[in-house]
């Protein structure tokens, strides 16, 4: 073969989508640009031999004026870090995420949220009519609902409004369950949303509510009860199936399992158990051995982080397989701690494409860079 006809091989087909498999997909955005065939070669290997995971975010926002942000993602498919440079998001107030994949920051004049996968998009509307301190907010089909966290002396606590993403106003609906006054804010609630409705649990004692912004009105209470001794619940919604992260043990925690609900009642399925040396990560010696967690939950992956004040967040992921079972790991988390003592940290998880990405680099003009 002569040197003009080697240098004329390409290569195509089941081996360049092999290969393809391999690339980290921030890389595989640019590949897709190559040709038309590098494009469809792209588009077939990230269906049929490495699909895309979801992301975990960790968005980081200085405590001090200007009150910079940052974002780091971790992408379970390359087991990578990656360093976004963008710019800083606008300040209004604290970073904050009471759900999986929703931010917002809420003053007493603004209300700005964002709830595309990369949080590129921002939307900036007026504040709600009740003031709020820590509320439940999350999108909820064409609404975002801003639920209890208020002000006892001045207002409702359980207070519920929404805000139409149609006619973009504001609406007051069914305050919350009377049961949960006292508990009503995002530390104490884990919050899920399905089938367009929000779904909150008391992470103490696991009672349950569903509200649905269309008939404006809340419904339950439900207790979740697997049948063990459970310390924290965590709720979450796994490609439209519910699921129960449960931190097992009272006095000393020794387990944290992860529960499916069945598909028309609150039956259970016990579908994993996170490996002792995980469990271990995410306790605290400090506090007696106790396990203080948050999830972030999409598509097929759960991510559970804990929540002390520690040098470096542990984070734990869970891969629920198409056959059945888990795939748990460790994530190692190259966002070190000590670097953001002066820093508000802010998880979030999403299903992010290859056309969000291209988005973010071509019209936004992003930089995506594996750490």
């Amino acid at each position: 073969m002569s040197t003009k006809q080697e240098q004329e091989v390409e290569i195509r087909g089941d081996v360049l989508e092999t290969i393809l498999s391999h690339v980290p997909l921030i890389d595989l955005a640019s590949a897709s640009h190559v040709s038309n065939w590098w494009r469809d070669a792209v588009s077939s290997s990230l269906r049929h031999h490495n699909p895309p995971k979801p992301w975990l975010i960790l968005h980081t926002q200085a405590t001090r004026f200007p009150y910079p942000t940052t974002a780091h993602a971790y992408d379970p498919r390359s087991d990578i870090w990656i360093e976004i440079s963008k710019p800083s998001i606008e300040y209004i107030s604290a970073l904050r995420s009471s759900h999986s994949n929703f931010l917002y920051m809420l003053s007493p004049s603004k209300f700005s949220f964002s709830s595309d996968p990369l949080s590129s998009d921002w939307c900036t509307v007026d504040p709600p009519h009740v003031w709020r301190t820590d509320p439940i907010v999350a999108r909820v089909g064409d609404y975002v609902v801003i639920a209890g966290g208020a002000c006892d002396f001045e207002d409702d606590p359980l207070a519920v409004e929404i805000y139409s993403l149609e006619t973009r106003d504001w609406c007051a609906c069914e305050s919350m369950p009377a049961n949960l006054k006292g508990f009503a804010d995002s530390s104490s609630l884990s919050v899920a949303v399905m089938n367009e409705k929000l779904i909150v649990a008391d992470k103490r004692s696991g009672v349950s509510h569903w509200f649905e912004p269309e008939t404006r009105s809340w419904s339950g209470p439900v207790v979740l009860d697997p049948g063990h001794s459970i310390s924290g619940y965590h709720i979450g919604c796994s490609n439209s199936k519910l699921l129960l992260i449960g931190v097992c043990g009272i006095e000393n925690v020794d387990r944290v399992k992860i529960w499916r609900f069945g598909e028309n009642d609150f039956s259970f399925e016990e579908i994993g158990e996170m490996p002792q040396e995980f469990v271990t990560r995410l306790k605290s010696e400090s506090f007696g051995n106790c396990c203080s967690i948050d999830i972030r939950v999409a598509g097929n992956v759960v991510y559970v982080y804990s929540t002390w004040e520690a040098e470096e967040v542990a984070v734990v992921a869970c891969e629920l397989m198409r056959g059945g079972g888990c795939r748990w790991w460790s994530v190692r988390n190259v966002v070190a701690r000590e670097r953001m003592i002066a820093e508000r940290m802010v998880f979030s998880c999403s299903e992010v494409g290859i056309e969000d990405l291209q988005r973010a680099m071509l019209t936004k003009n992003w930089r995506f860079e594996a750490n």
